[in-house]
Protein backbone atom coordinates (compact mmCIF):
# COMPACT_ATOMS: atom_id res chain seq x y z
CA UNK A 1 0.00 0.00 0.00
CA UNK A 2 1.42 3.35 -0.73
CA UNK A 3 2.28 5.96 2.37
CA UNK A 4 -0.69 8.05 2.86
CA UNK A 5 -0.29 11.35 4.34
CA UNK A 6 -1.37 10.53 7.54
CA UNK A 7 1.59 9.19 8.15
CA UNK A 8 3.82 10.48 11.18
CA UNK A 9 7.90 10.65 9.21
CA UNK A 10 7.14 13.22 6.33
CA UNK A 11 4.61 14.93 4.27
CA UNK A 12 2.43 13.54 1.62
CA UNK A 13 4.54 12.88 -1.64
CA UNK A 14 2.31 14.78 -4.88
CA UNK A 15 1.20 13.36 -7.56
CA UNK A 16 4.38 13.94 -9.71
CA UNK A 17 6.67 12.17 -6.82
CA UNK A 18 5.03 9.51 -6.81
CA UNK A 19 5.20 8.72 -10.54
CA UNK A 20 8.56 9.48 -9.92
CA UNK A 21 8.73 6.29 -7.79
CA UNK A 22 7.61 4.29 -9.59
CA UNK A 23 9.28 4.77 -12.79
CA UNK A 24 11.62 1.60 -12.26
CA UNK A 25 8.91 -0.69 -11.85
CA UNK A 26 7.68 0.81 -15.70
CA UNK A 27 7.64 -1.63 -18.41
CA UNK A 28 6.26 -0.30 -22.27
CA UNK A 29 4.90 -3.03 -23.93
CA UNK A 30 2.14 -3.50 -26.70
CA UNK A 31 -0.49 -4.98 -25.43
CA UNK A 32 -3.87 -6.82 -26.61
CA UNK A 33 -6.41 -4.38 -27.06
CA UNK A 34 -9.00 -6.50 -25.27
CA UNK A 35 -6.84 -7.30 -22.25
CA UNK A 36 -7.63 -4.05 -21.26
CA UNK A 37 -10.28 -3.24 -18.73
CA UNK A 38 -11.82 0.49 -18.08
CA UNK A 39 -10.92 2.20 -15.15
CA UNK A 40 -13.35 2.11 -12.27
CA UNK A 41 -11.80 5.45 -11.16
CA UNK A 42 -12.49 7.15 -14.59
CA UNK A 43 -13.39 11.11 -13.16
CA UNK A 44 -14.34 11.94 -16.02
CA UNK A 45 -18.50 11.34 -16.83
CA UNK A 46 -18.60 12.67 -20.16
CA UNK A 47 -16.68 11.23 -23.64
CA UNK A 48 -16.28 13.97 -26.71
CA UNK A 49 -17.20 10.91 -29.43
CA UNK A 50 -16.32 13.65 -32.16
CA UNK A 51 -13.13 14.03 -30.42
CA UNK A 52 -12.63 10.45 -30.48
CA UNK A 53 -13.25 9.48 -33.69
CA UNK A 54 -10.95 12.59 -34.85
CA UNK A 55 -7.57 10.89 -32.84
CA UNK A 56 -8.98 7.80 -34.23
CA UNK A 57 -8.00 9.13 -37.60
CA UNK A 58 -5.38 10.49 -36.18
CA UNK A 59 -4.04 7.18 -34.67
CA UNK A 60 -3.83 5.93 -38.10
CA UNK A 61 -2.45 8.22 -39.94
CA UNK A 62 0.40 8.51 -37.84
CA UNK A 63 0.05 6.06 -35.15
CA UNK A 64 -0.35 6.46 -31.42
CA UNK A 65 1.92 9.43 -30.12
CA UNK A 66 1.67 8.58 -26.37
CA UNK A 67 1.22 5.18 -25.23
CA UNK A 68 -1.60 4.42 -22.34
CA UNK A 69 -0.82 3.86 -18.59
CA UNK A 70 -2.09 0.90 -17.27
CA UNK A 71 -1.84 -1.55 -14.18
CA UNK A 72 -1.98 -4.98 -14.42
CA UNK A 73 -4.67 -7.31 -12.42
CA UNK A 74 -5.62 -11.03 -12.32
CA UNK A 75 -6.59 -13.26 -15.05
CA UNK A 76 -3.72 -11.64 -17.07
CA UNK A 77 -6.11 -8.60 -17.76
CA UNK A 78 -5.02 -4.60 -17.52
CA UNK A 79 -6.63 -1.80 -15.54
CA UNK A 80 -6.46 1.45 -17.93
CA UNK A 81 -4.93 4.39 -15.74
CA UNK A 82 -4.94 7.53 -18.43
CA UNK A 83 -5.64 7.09 -21.62
CA UNK A 84 -8.81 6.54 -22.03
CA UNK A 85 -9.68 8.08 -25.46
CA UNK A 86 -6.91 6.92 -27.21
CA UNK A 87 -7.78 3.46 -25.91
CA UNK A 88 -11.59 3.90 -27.26
CA UNK A 89 -9.70 5.30 -30.28
CA UNK A 90 -8.06 2.03 -31.28
CA UNK A 91 -11.33 -0.07 -30.43
CA UNK A 92 -13.11 3.03 -32.83
CA UNK A 93 -10.82 1.96 -35.77
CA UNK A 94 -10.68 -2.38 -35.02
CA UNK A 95 -6.64 -1.93 -33.68
CA UNK A 96 -5.90 -5.52 -32.03
CA UNK A 97 -2.78 -3.75 -29.67
CA UNK A 98 -1.80 -0.75 -28.47
CA UNK A 99 1.05 0.69 -26.69
CA UNK A 100 1.17 1.02 -22.94
CA UNK A 101 3.11 1.44 -20.05
CA UNK A 102 2.34 -0.77 -17.36
CA UNK A 103 3.18 0.03 -13.92
CA UNK A 104 2.46 -1.75 -10.82
CA UNK A 105 0.11 0.72 -8.96
CA UNK A 106 -2.22 0.60 -5.35
CA UNK A 107 -5.68 1.51 -5.76
CA UNK A 108 -5.11 4.95 -3.98
CA UNK A 109 -1.90 5.74 -6.49
CA UNK A 110 -4.59 4.54 -9.69
CA UNK A 111 -6.87 7.00 -8.10
CA UNK A 112 -4.60 9.69 -7.96
CA UNK A 113 -3.25 9.55 -11.91
CA UNK A 114 -6.43 8.91 -13.48
CA UNK A 115 -7.47 12.85 -11.86
CA UNK A 116 -3.62 14.18 -13.04
CA UNK A 117 -4.40 12.44 -16.50
CA UNK A 118 -7.43 13.55 -17.33
CA UNK A 119 -6.29 17.20 -16.14
CA UNK A 120 -2.77 16.90 -18.51
CA UNK A 121 -5.44 16.23 -21.28
CA UNK A 122 -8.76 18.25 -20.78
CA UNK A 123 -9.48 20.23 -17.89
CA UNK A 124 -12.28 18.60 -16.01
CA UNK A 125 -15.35 19.98 -14.57
CA UNK A 126 -15.90 20.98 -10.87
CA UNK A 127 -18.89 18.87 -10.30
CA UNK A 128 -16.20 15.69 -11.72
CA UNK A 129 -13.35 16.73 -9.35
CA UNK A 130 -15.88 17.03 -6.55
CA UNK A 131 -16.79 13.18 -7.28
CA UNK A 132 -13.50 12.10 -7.55
CA UNK A 133 -12.25 14.01 -4.15
CA UNK A 134 -15.09 12.63 -2.60
CA UNK A 135 -14.83 9.18 -3.66
CA UNK A 136 -10.77 9.45 -2.07
CA UNK A 137 -12.06 11.14 0.88
CA UNK A 138 -14.94 9.00 1.77
CA UNK A 139 -12.50 5.60 1.28
CA UNK A 140 -9.57 6.68 3.40
CA UNK A 141 -7.24 6.78 0.65
CA UNK A 142 -6.70 10.29 1.85
CA UNK A 143 -6.90 12.01 5.69
CA UNK A 144 -8.16 15.45 4.92
CA UNK A 145 -9.08 18.05 2.32
CA UNK A 146 -5.86 20.01 2.72
CA UNK A 147 -3.72 16.26 2.83
CA UNK A 148 -5.47 15.44 -0.69
CA UNK A 149 -4.93 19.09 -2.21
CA UNK A 150 -1.20 18.35 -1.11
CA UNK A 151 -1.24 14.91 -2.81
CA UNK A 152 -2.69 16.50 -6.40
CA UNK A 153 -0.57 19.86 -5.42
CA UNK A 154 -3.59 22.47 -5.95
CA UNK A 155 -4.73 24.73 -3.31
CA UNK A 156 -7.21 23.48 -0.66
CA UNK A 157 -9.70 26.02 -1.77
CA UNK A 158 -9.92 24.30 -4.57
CA UNK A 159 -10.61 20.63 -3.64
CA UNK A 160 -13.32 22.35 -1.58
CA UNK A 161 -15.31 24.47 -4.05
CA UNK A 162 -15.31 21.20 -5.52
CA UNK A 163 -16.43 19.20 -2.63
CA UNK A 164 -19.15 22.04 -2.17
CA UNK A 165 -21.15 20.01 -5.40
CA UNK A 166 -21.70 16.95 -3.18
CA UNK A 167 -23.85 18.91 -1.12
CA UNK A 168 -26.62 19.40 -3.74
CA UNK A 169 -29.97 17.09 -3.95
CA UNK A 170 -29.32 13.90 -5.27
CA UNK A 171 -32.41 14.14 -8.10
CA UNK A 172 -30.11 17.40 -9.10
CA UNK A 173 -26.79 15.48 -8.82
CA UNK A 174 -28.16 12.92 -11.37
CA UNK A 175 -28.50 15.42 -13.81
CA UNK A 176 -25.00 16.91 -13.43
CA UNK A 177 -23.71 13.25 -13.77
CA UNK A 178 -24.63 13.37 -17.78
CA UNK A 179 -24.28 16.88 -18.10
CA UNK A 180 -21.24 17.63 -15.29
CA UNK A 181 -20.70 21.31 -16.56
CA UNK A 182 -23.62 22.75 -15.85
CA UNK A 183 -23.05 24.03 -12.74
CA UNK A 184 -19.64 25.38 -11.34
CA UNK A 185 -17.17 29.00 -10.83
CA UNK A 186 -18.86 31.70 -8.46
CA UNK A 187 -22.01 30.53 -8.93
CA UNK A 188 -22.18 26.95 -7.53
CA UNK A 189 -22.63 28.25 -3.83
CA UNK A 190 -26.02 30.01 -5.14
CA UNK A 191 -27.28 26.38 -6.73
CA UNK A 192 -26.51 24.82 -3.50
CA UNK A 193 -28.03 27.45 -0.95
CA UNK A 194 -31.29 27.06 -3.40
CA UNK A 195 -30.74 23.05 -2.54
CA UNK A 196 -31.26 23.37 0.76
CA UNK A 197 -34.11 25.75 1.24
CA UNK A 198 -35.93 25.14 -2.54
CA UNK A 199 -35.04 21.73 -3.87
CA UNK A 200 -37.99 22.06 -6.20
CA UNK A 201 -37.12 24.77 -7.88
CA UNK A 202 -33.52 23.67 -7.75
CA UNK A 203 -34.39 20.79 -9.81
CA UNK A 204 -36.91 22.31 -12.39
CA UNK A 205 -33.75 25.19 -13.14
CA UNK A 206 -30.99 22.68 -13.61
CA UNK A 207 -33.34 20.43 -15.98
CA UNK A 208 -34.11 23.74 -17.95
CA UNK A 209 -30.50 24.44 -18.43
CA UNK A 210 -30.31 21.22 -19.63
CA UNK A 211 -33.18 21.12 -21.92
CA UNK A 212 -33.38 25.04 -23.16
CA UNK A 213 -29.59 26.24 -22.57
CA UNK A 214 -30.48 28.52 -19.85
CA UNK A 215 -26.77 30.12 -18.07
CA UNK A 216 -26.48 29.77 -14.42
CA UNK A 217 -26.90 33.30 -14.53
CA UNK A 218 -30.62 33.03 -16.07
CA UNK A 219 -31.74 30.18 -13.82
CA UNK A 220 -30.56 31.90 -10.54
CA UNK A 221 -32.88 34.75 -11.79
CA UNK A 222 -35.74 32.50 -12.82
CA UNK A 223 -35.24 30.74 -8.59
CA UNK A 224 -35.15 33.90 -7.32
CA UNK A 225 -38.26 34.97 -9.32
CA UNK A 226 -40.12 31.70 -7.97
CA UNK A 227 -39.03 32.71 -4.44
CA UNK A 228 -40.50 36.16 -4.37
CA UNK A 229 -43.69 34.73 -6.31
CA UNK A 230 -44.41 32.37 -3.99
CA UNK A 231 -43.70 34.83 -0.91
CA UNK A 232 -46.44 37.56 -2.54
CA UNK A 233 -44.14 39.82 -3.75
CA UNK A 234 -43.10 39.42 -7.29
CA UNK A 235 -42.05 42.85 -7.84
CA UNK A 236 -38.94 41.56 -6.00
CA UNK A 237 -37.89 39.60 -8.50
CA UNK A 238 -37.61 42.37 -11.07
CA UNK A 239 -34.53 44.31 -11.96
CA UNK A 240 -35.11 48.13 -12.01
CA UNK A 241 -32.64 51.05 -12.98
CA UNK A 242 -32.70 54.68 -12.38
CA UNK A 243 -30.45 57.49 -13.67
CA UNK A 244 -29.52 60.75 -11.43
CA UNK A 245 -28.00 63.21 -13.37
CA UNK A 246 -24.57 64.11 -12.69
CA UNK A 247 -24.55 61.13 -10.22
CA UNK A 248 -24.42 58.13 -11.51
CA UNK A 249 -27.31 55.07 -12.30
CA UNK A 250 -29.04 52.84 -9.09
CA UNK A 251 -29.98 49.20 -10.26
CA UNK A 252 -32.37 46.86 -7.97
CA UNK A 253 -32.25 43.36 -8.50
CA UNK A 254 -34.72 41.35 -5.87
CA UNK A 255 -33.26 42.45 -2.67
CA UNK A 256 -29.86 43.87 -3.85
CA UNK A 257 -29.28 47.67 -4.24
CA UNK A 258 -26.30 49.07 -6.50
CA UNK A 259 -25.32 52.46 -7.38
CA UNK A 260 -22.72 52.96 -9.87
CA UNK A 261 -21.16 56.15 -9.69
CA UNK A 262 -20.24 58.96 -13.09
CA UNK A 263 -16.49 59.02 -13.35
CA UNK A 264 -16.30 62.18 -12.09
CA UNK A 265 -17.87 62.06 -8.65
CA UNK A 266 -16.33 62.44 -5.09
CA UNK A 267 -17.18 59.20 -3.81
CA UNK A 268 -15.87 60.59 -0.54
CA UNK A 269 -18.14 63.53 -0.38
CA UNK A 270 -20.55 60.98 -2.03
CA UNK A 271 -20.78 58.89 0.14
CA UNK A 272 -20.66 61.17 3.87
CA UNK A 273 -24.37 62.69 1.84
CA UNK A 274 -25.74 59.28 1.54
CA UNK A 275 -24.87 58.01 4.89
CA UNK A 276 -26.14 61.26 5.95
CA UNK A 277 -29.30 60.84 4.13
CA UNK A 278 -29.77 57.15 5.34
CA UNK A 279 -29.66 58.23 9.19
CA UNK A 280 -32.61 60.29 8.31
CA UNK A 281 -34.81 57.44 7.23
CA UNK A 282 -37.12 55.70 9.50
CA UNK A 283 -36.79 51.95 9.46
CA UNK A 284 -40.43 51.41 11.16
CA UNK A 285 -41.85 52.79 7.60
CA UNK A 286 -39.83 50.35 4.93
CA UNK A 287 -41.13 46.87 6.80
CA UNK A 288 -42.81 44.50 3.95
CA UNK A 289 -45.81 42.02 5.50
CA UNK A 290 -43.13 38.94 5.41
Amino acid sequence: MLAMSKEDDGPAETAVELVAKSESQTTLIELPVEAIKASPYQPRLTLNEAAIEELANSIQSIGLVKPLIVRPIESGEYELIGGERRWRAHKLVGLKTVMAYVRPMSDAMAKILALTDNEGQEPLTEYERGRSYAHILSSGDESSQRALARRLGVNVSIVSRCLLLMELPEEARKILDKSPGLIGGLKAKDFIEFGKTHPELLLEAITSMRDEGLSQVQALRWISKKISEQQGNPDLSKVVSKSFTGLGTMKIDGRKMEFRCEKNVNMEAFSEQLAAFLETIKPDNLQTNE
